[in-house]
């Protein structure tokens, strides 16, 4: 199955879409599992922080250090006592704004049940200490006693969201563990706070990190964020298939109006057109197609106009020929040296013709057939100057020849051509200078090029004619060229000519108040 363009363009701009979607997803995913990872172990450590105030706080309420050392205060008893009063819920809380541990024995005493150094540990009454509260002074049992346990209202559930009792570790100073669970021997690595209480260290505290599986909430809230990440990811193909579809819609039906306009210039139909909106690449090329068909169009009735043209200029000569033909055959003319010479004459003109035709269809398809050799310029120039010397002085032209102090300038030409060249430049002179008129010929150089120059006296050719001066079978007046014998392909075998050399060829108006033709060439010819 062969994919349309539009369906190309769609697949890709859609294809695109989705794997940015889809990294964009993944990156979401990858970010939040980290940063809710980052954001369970800052609560960890702030729970864990929380734990080594509230020791330090119960343990500073019920005699201090003192009791502590005495015996009277232990930290198992410390530690049971929050867990089961509830103060280890999951975040657990500094000590209230406004309330600070007491600063003498006599503020000790006045704030809880120790009298003469004894604690006193009566029963908690119902509702005294709610989950998240701590236990107000006197709840410690006195030395021997048995712990007294609050109601079970007031304690938390074994299991829930945040637990943190079964992973909190408390040890001594001497590392003995003396809280909580035992610890796994090959256990991840726990956080570890110490406690202190006046500048000494009276306890370390540690907390076994959170494992890889999240609580009920944790999950929920990851199941949540992660389902909105699959959602946007929906939203966003959705959205890109639309915008791919619009996108491939709207380049296809460009590319396939362009794909309609160049079939119809294939077949000939030069006058179609590609619509160009924008200034994008696809209406440049749009422009360039436009181009193209125009230059088509003007090349096809070039083509046509120059068969017409090849047409006309090869039956001219063909019916003088037929003509002459006749009336030697009917008698009407007497077969003699006189009407061998007419004929020769027309069958030389048909053969010049034949001859410009097919060096200017050579020249076209590739370089016209040269043969380069070493000629000296100014003998070329002079050759050809004297053999028109006597056709200007029958016409009543005076010929002015310029070849300056040039001695001999070597130089790699086709001779021929060049002789073809000058000799073209000066019949058409001869043919369009009014008598009595000038022509001037001058040879000089410059560098390493060799310019000649042609120029004559009115009429001359007006300025908008000069462009077209150098194109096959153009004329600027076709009576006056019949008369004169122009076909209206001099010039433009004199431009082949040139352009075969590597050369030059231009026309403006010349002082002498006609036509200046300057040509250069360098002295080494270069095929173009």
């Amino acid at each position: 199955m062969k994919l349309k363009l539009f369906h190309k363009l769609f697949l890709l701009v859609a294809a695109t879409a989705l794997v940015a979607a889809l990294a964009m997803a993944s990156i979401m995913a990858w970010n939040l599992n980290r940063g809710f990872s980052g954001y369970l172990e800052s609560r960890d450590v702030e729970a864990l922080d929380a734990y080594t105030d509230l020791i330090v706080r119960q343990i500073d309420e019920n005699g201090g250090v003192q009791a502590l050392e005495k015996g009277t205060v232990s930290l198992a008893d410390v530690h049971n006592i929050l867990v089961e009063n509830a103060l280890i819920p999951g975040r657990l809380r500094p000590n209230p704004p406004g309330k600070r541990p007491p600063k003498s024995r006599e503020d000790l005493e006045a704030n809880s049940n120790i009298i003469n150094g004894q604690a006193k540990f009566p029963p908690p009454p119902p509702n005294r200490a709610m989950p998240g509260e701590i236990p107000p002074p006197g709840s410690f049992p006195r030395a021997g006693d048995e712990l007294r346990r609050p109601p079970q209202s007031l304690t938390s559930p074994a299991r829930g969201p945040g637990f943190l009792a079964p992973r909190l570790l408390l040890y001594d100073m001497k590392g003995n563990q003396v809280a909580g669970p035992p610890p796994a021997r090959h256990g991840p690595k726990m956080m570890e706070r110490p406690i202190l209480m006046g500048g000494k260290n009276i306890a370390i505290a540690k907390m076994i990190p959170s494992g890889p599986t999240p609580s009920a909430v944790e999950a929920r809230f990851l199941k949540n964020q992660y389902l909105y990440a699959v959602f946007l990811v929906i939203g966003l193909m959705f959205f890109a298939a639309f915008a791919a579809w619009c996108f491939a819609r709207a380049g296809a039906r460009r590319l396939a109006n362009m794909e309609l306009v160049t079939r119809e210039i294939a077949g000939g139909n030069f006058n179609a057109r590609v619509q160009t909106n924008g200034h994008d690449e696809v209406s440049m090329m749009a422009h360039d197609i436009n181009q193209m068909a125009e230059s088509l169009a003007r090349a096809d009735h070039a083509r046509r106009g120059w068969l017409a043209e090849i047409g006309h200029e090869l039956r001219t000569p063909l019916t003088v020929l037929t003509g002459e033909l006749d009336a030697l055959k009917d008698g009407v003319r007497p077969l003699n040296q006189q009407a061998i010479s007419s004929l020769k004459e027309e069958t030389d003109r048909l053969g010049d013709l034949i001859e410009d035709l097919h060096f200017m269809a050579v020249s076209d398809l590739t370089n016209a057939p040269s043969s380069f050799s070493s000629y000296d310029a100014v003998n070329l120039f002079n050759i050809v100057t004297n053999r028109f010397a006597s056709v200007f002085e029958k016409n009543g032209l005076e010929f002015e020849i310029n070849s300056g102090e040039e001695q001999a300038l070597r130089v790699i030409w086709d001779g021929k051509r060049i002789e073809q060249l000058l000799g073209n430049l000066l019949t058409n002179a001869q043919r369009y200078t009014d008598a009595p008129g000038v022509v001037r010929a001058s040879i000089g150089r410059e560098d390493d090029m060799i310019n000649f120059i042609i120029e004559d006296s009115p009429p001359s050719v007006p300025k908008k004619a000069l462009a077209f001066l150098f194109e096959p079978l153009y004329r600027l007046e076709e009576a006056r060229d019949r008369i004169s014998g122009g076909s209206g392909l001099g010039l433009a075998v004199c431009k082949a000519i040139v352009e075969v050399h590597g050369g030059k060829i231009k026309a403006r108006k010349s002082s002498l108040g006609g036509l200046l033709i300057e040509v250069k060439l360098p002295m080494e010819a270069k095929r173009p």
